[in-house]
């Protein structure tokens, strides 16, 4: 996994977090090794993120530690549990070096659109997208002002599998002129696979050409921050391990729903 460690701020205290982080432990505890690929700040901050993350069992080899502080996002959640989030800039992850790690060991490379707002890290996961042979999973992870044109078009052409939300639909189909639909961007990048999620709708999958749809599982809702992490896993997991789409679907929505009932992403 590729991109942010961070903590999430909430009114109660601080939570670790960070869409890759939370993708590699609920990977983790399915049964997968996994891998880190992040830089927390030398202070305080990081040195909690460390133990914690080394605590579930995840690879840290990757993890650099940097000058810049480590990464953190004020999360307001509004009446629905629905979380908006406000990022601080130049923040350890904005500056990930480039890691001493062998990608031809990877069966999976998973990153975001997030950490690459910095220009040091986009530079990073350029070169690691130029130097894998395994498949690539892009989260389309759309957070402020943090994204660009470029940036998407470059994420999904180096990806294999895609999963975006409905709003981030309506985005990637307007700055490229396409449908709002994942047939439509999964053929203008050449993908195999779009998951676009529903929210409390479930998600659908476009793969291979073929569309398939799963309910989401009922759940007392504490906070969906994380939710669509663990919905990643589940499918990802599931899917990769040659289960078929709407297995995998099924596992990525029943892991979310449990997520949905913590009050942190794991």
């Amino acid at each position: 996994m590729f991109g942010e460690i961070l903590f999430d701020v909430f009114d109660d205290g601080a939570r670790l977090g960070g869409a890759p982080l939370n993708l590699a432990v609920h990977l983790h505890r399915l049964g997968a090794e996994t891998t880190l690929i992040s830089a927390v700040g030398e202070d305080e901050l990081g040195n909690r993120a460390l133990r914690e993350i080394t605590r579930e069992g995840v690879d840290t080899s990757g993890i650099a530690r940097t000058s810049q502080p480590t990464g953190s996002v004020k999360v307001i959640l509004d009446k629905a549990k629905i979380p908006s989030y406000h990022f601080l800039p130049g923040c350890a992850f904005d500056f990930i070096p480039m890691p001493e790690i062998n990608p031809d060991e990877f069966n999976l490379f998973c990153f975001g659109t997030l950490a690459q707002r910095g220009v040091a890290s986009r530079t990073t996961l350029r070169k690691l997208l130029a130097a894998l042979s395994c498949k690539v999973f892009c989260d389309v992870n759309l957070r402020q002002n943090f994204f660009s044109r470029e940036i998407l078009a470059d994420s999904l052409a180096n990806s294999n599998l895609a999963k975006l939300n409905e709003e981030e639909l309506g985005i990637i189909a307007r700055l490229f002129e396409l449908k709002p639909d994942p047939g439509a961007i999964a053929e203008r990048f050449q993908l195999e696979t779009v998951i676009l999620t529903l929210g409390p709708k479930g998600c659908e999958v476009w793969n291979k050409g073929e569309t398939i749809s799963s309910p989401a599982c009922p759940a007392q809702v504490v906070s969906t921050v994380g939710a669509g992490d663990a919905f990643s896993a589940g499918f990802l997991f599931h899917f990769l391990s040659g289960e078929g789409v709407k297995a995998a679907a099924d596992a990525g929505n029943r892991l979310a729903a449990q997520v949905a009932t913590l009050p942190g992403a794991f």
